[in-house]
């Protein structure tokens, strides 16, 4: 096991031993540079981590306050001997490398994983529904939609991005009648979860692009970290829904199921370039439209991609002239992970196969 040191707890623990001893009586600001430099390169391949240029030289500073008048004034000195250094004929080039390196702060990592979420295997038939976008939603449609789904004995509902809209945290201009509209969007959107929990007993609801912009909003302005989060924002009692967050995908069996936005670019073949993206079964929403298709690979094995159209108006003012449709999905699966999609496309209030 290697023991990785951040800067923080390494700061803790030189204020508690003494691991700097000068070879000098009377060292030059250079001097005492060139040694806290040695220094913290042998640490940093030590212990497998980086020390940036800017920690070493405020470690440097509190140290040597008698020597340097502030934080900047050490690490000049710091940039100073190490842009000097010339290359030392006796180290091979890798081992130069670490020496470099070691001297260059950890890249700081998101946390994203990567990995699905992963349905589990008691659910076999669920209905699944996308881009309602709240109170722009058509709501016959989506009734529609539900009742089918009670029809076929689906056992749970996927929401699969775009359930909120959030129409007032746009980018985009905004009109203030059409904001006035949205001010109960939330009471919207616990009432709508409420109907479906209660009517399949289990929802899972995959965020889209529309449902992060109200906390991109709040941090983009207010930097703030403490706030109502989208599952507290929905929150009612006895609630089991399931908040998938925007860069998750799904897995359900050999289906994978994305939102859409998490690949950038749409154009008019989209469960075709989506499947080009992917390279396995996706099922998929966000471009408002239902489509499929399927490709065989060398070895004669089959993948299909699918888009489901949306549920809620089809000609809004930002975009009033589209090739949109109304739609949704049914998915059924067995004990090894096959599965079929019942993709339908809403035709004068009726729907069909798409």
């Amino acid at each position: 096991m290697t023991l990785r040191l951040n800067e923080k707890s390494f700061k803790k623990s030189i204020n508690t031993q003494s691991i700097y001893t000068m070879k000098q009586t009377n060292p030059t600001k250079s001097d005492i540079a060139r040694e806290y430099v040695e220094r913290y390169i042998e640490l940093g391949i030590k212990n497998n981590c980086g020390y940036s240029k800017r920690f070493i030289s405020k470690v440097m500073h509190s140290e040597h306050k008698d020597r340097f008048k502030d934080d900047e004034e050490a690490r000049n000195f710091i940039r100073l001997v190490t842009h000097s250094r010339g290359v030392d004929s006796n180290f091979k080039k890798d081992e130069e490398l670490k020496r470099k390196f070691a001297l260059i702060a950890d890249g700081y990592n998101e946390e994203i994983t990567g990995l699905p979420f992963v349905i589990p295997k008691q659910y076999k038939k669920p209905l699944i529904i996308a881009d309602i976008h709240s109170v722009f939603w058509e709501k016959w449609a989506v009734m529609a939609a539900i009742e089918d789904g009670v029809k076929h004995g689906c056992d749970s509902v996927i929401i699969n991005g775009d359930f909120m809209d959030f129409y007032q945290y746009s980018k985009f201009s905004k009109d203030p009648l059409t904001i006035d509209k949205v001010m109960d969007e939330k009471e919207w959107g616990v009432e709508i979860l409420q109907i479906l929990q209660d009517t399949f007993g289990k929802v899972f609801l995959k965020m889209g692009n529309h449902d992060i912009r109200r906390e991109k909003f709040i941090k983009d302005r207010f930097f703030e970290l403490d706030f109502a989060t989208y599952s507290d924002y929905l929150m009612f009692d006895r609630s089991t829904v399931d908040i998938i967050p925007d860069w998750q995908h799904i897995n359900f069996g050999k289906l994978n199921i994305i939102h859409g936005h998490e690949y950038y670019g749409g154009g008019v073949h989209i469960a075709y370039n989506r499947l080009n993206k992917t390279f396995d079964n996706v099922l998929s929403a966000h471009s408002h439209f239902s489509q499929s298709v399927f490709r065989q690979n060398i070895n004669g094995k089959a993948y299909g991609s699918w888009t489901i159209g949306c549920l809620c108006h089809l000609h809004p003012r930002y975009n009033p002239m589209n090739n949109w449709n109304l739609g949704f999905a049914r998915v059924e699966r067995d004990a090894s992970g096959e599965f079929e999609v019942i993709n339908r496309r809403f035709i004068d209030k009726k729907h069909y196969p798409a």
